[in-house]
């Protein structure tokens, strides 16, 4: 039977609570201006990646190794969302691993700092 989500008071701890922030891909500190920091990323990627344009979002289309990576900013929360999939699972987390290191290359670039994630 479906649940009503909890009501969030602050997106960080409660991110922490339910383990989220891991699944997230890569952090950046909450902060007022996270939308127009995560819209920074995004373009910035996508100079960087051929990509398939999405609705607030890039797909990223590779061959080495093959499969397909969708990043976006995560709506509520202060972060960018990588979600990977290649021909196996050892594929999907090569993919996830190499764009969660291409989003904390390009924020670094523009000056994002990264904040560290739940353990």
């Amino acid at each position: 039977m479906p649940q009503a989500r909890r009501e969030k008071k602050d997106h960080l701890i409660y991110a922490d609570v339910v383990d989220s922030k891991s699944k997230a891909g890569v952090w950046m500190g909450e902060r007022a201006s996270f939308q127009e920091k995560q819209n920074r990323i995004i373009e910035a990627l996508k100079e960087q990646t051929d990509w398939v344009e999405l609705k607030n979002a890039i797909m990223v289309i590779g061959t080495e190794p093959a499969g397909i990576t969708v990043i976006a900013p995560n709506p509520t929360l202060p972060g960018v969302i990588v979600l990977a999939d290649g021909g196996s699972p050892v594929t999907s987390a090569k993919l996830q691993a190499a764009a969660e290191e291409r989003v904390r290359a390009v924020m670094g670039e523009l000056g994002i700092a990264e904040e560290e994630t739940a353990a």
